[in-house]
């Protein structure tokens, strides 16, 4: 069967995090759990004689977008009535950004492979629009919420630049880490703040021209968008080799059902008869040179990765986090390791449960803390795990929970301990054939054993070297 090469471009629509609509003063609500229709107006709900009032606060934050890709901006841009019909949109059309949009032609770094392969992709166009009515389908029903008609939208238009779905998922995640990171947007994609399209036609050379594309809407996850990308390829190319035509359309994808649908063909930019916006003026730009910090996602990858020696999974906890990367660095500038800060909250921390906000307000002192008792105390690891657990569940301060698990107590009589490891020896005699044949790693094994039968009350290093010297003098 023969293999095609895949062609990918997204549109990434992302929900400015401003406090006002774009174009009236309705709250632009960030919570999703508040009833219908509660903050609208004329304006947004476009009722005869509202007329648009662009936000600043948008446009200021198109512009930090700007800063952080050094993409080029346009210092002329303008807005465009996208005219076509939806229960969503009353109005029949949407303000846009089509002929002039706000930003143009950049390039964004992000890596593949486990961060080990850096890529670039090309990117078209970023454009500041509206947002529609959310259509809401239930007992035969469809209802309408204009609460997210007219929200800020800055949509983030590719090239056909990417050739596997790894490689799309990865790039969406570097926009979603840039924008949240520098306050743009919240861009949850379960909430809908950050959808995706996914534009997607196969071919079979790199020389031939592209071929028919079909549009996937509204992708919300980015499992589901790598499943969205491999199941439409192969519909694609089941189409092709039973000698059909692949349908310029736009899909929606049934992810329970691993199965897209036509919703609509699709449309060319002619169908929508693009005119400009007759009650918008042209925005003009005044830059001024912005000293602030800015926080670039790949670049912090890479010093993880090069520095620190950081793992997939240490850095995709950081990164997806404001608050505990901050904490971390905070952390490194204190003088611990960075590989074992990172360690205890990718591991137990995640694992815990306690949220960012909970864990730097009321533990981020009892994790210092616990730090320098590390520092201090030469435990084993599950020792180590035990007071991290017990401190988080008790809020007693490490070197409590030491001093209840007998952990400082160091010292035991050392007949007492030889007849634990001699005991330990006799019931694993398979285990200590095989360390006795060179495989050395066993040696924690007995370890482990002898630390649990001693009630963690000697110290790893005297028995480590106790179980070495009783497993020569036994050959």
């Amino acid at each position: 069967m023969p293999t095609y090469l895949t062609t990918i471009g997204l549109e990434i629509h992302l929900k400015l995090k401003t406090a006002c609509k774009i174009f009236c003063r309705c709250q632009n609500e960030q919570n999703f759990d508040s009833p219908p229709n509660q903050h609208i107006c004329p304006v947004c709900t476009w009722q005869p004689g509202a007329l648009p009032l662009l936000n600043q606060e948008c446009v200021d934050k198109a512009v930090l977008f700007w800063r952080l890709i050094n993409a080029d901006i346009q210092p002329f841009s303008s807005f465009d009535r996208k005219n076509y019909f939806y229960p969503d949109l009353p109005m029949g059309f949407q303000i846009t950004q089509f002929y002039q949009p706000i930003i143009q032609w950049w390039t964004v770094n992000y890596r593949i492979k486990w961060f080990e392969e850096e890529k670039k992709a090309e990117i078209h166009e970023a454009h500041l629009e509206n947002d529609t009515a959310k259509m809401i389908h239930e007992n035969w029903q469809t209802l309408l919420d204009f609460d997210r008609a007219g929200t800020p939208l800055i949509e983030i238009v590719s090239e056909p630049t990417f050739s596997s779905a790894q490689e799309a998922v990865e790039y969406a995640k570097e926009i979603q880490r840039l924008v949240r990171r520098n306050d743009i947007s919240d861009a949850d994609m379960e909430k809908g703040q950050m959808r995706i399209d996914v534009n997607l036609s196969i071919r079979k050379n790199e020389s031939d021209p592209l071929w028919i594309r079909t549009e996937m809407k509204n992708i919300n996850t980015f499992n589901a968008m790598k499943r969205a990308i491999e199941t439409e390829y192969l519909r694609q190319k089941e189409i092709i080799e039973s000698w059909w035509e692949v349908q310029q359309e736009t899909r929606r994808r049934d992810d329970m059902k691993w199965e897209s649908f036509m919703m609509r063909s699709k449309a060319d930019a002619v169908d929508y008869r693009y005119f400009p916006e007759p009650d918008m003026p042209i925005l003009q730009l005044h830059l001024d040179e912005d000293q602030s910090d800015l926080f670039i996602p790949s670049s912090y990858i890479q010093k993880c990765k090069q520095e620190f020696g950081f793992s997939k999974e240490y850095i995709n906890t950081l990164l997806n986090d404001k608050q505990l990367f901050d904490f971390f660095f905070e952390m490194v500038k204190k003088g611990f390791e960075p590989k074992n800060v990172a360690k205890w909250i990718a591991g137990p921390l995640m694992k815990s449960g306690i949220s960012s906000e909970e864990f730097l307000r009321e533990y981020s002192q009892l994790f210092i803390s616990f730090l320098e008792e590390e520092k201090k105390w030469n435990l084993m690891d599950n020792q180590l795990k035990i007071v991290f657990d017990e401190t988080l569940e008790t809020k007693l301060s490490p070197a409590e929970i030491i001093k209840i698990k007998w952990f400082d107590v160091l010292a035991m009589d050392e007949d007492a301990l030889k007849a634990i490891i001699q005991e330990v020896i006799s019931d694993n005699p398979v285990q200590v054939e095989q360390y006795r044949t060179g495989k050395e790693t066993l040696l924690a094994f007995f370890l482990g054993q002898v630390m649990r039968k001693s009630g963690w009350k000697v110290s790893p290093q005297v028995a480590q070297w106790l179980i070495k010297s009783t497993l020569v003098q036994n050959q």
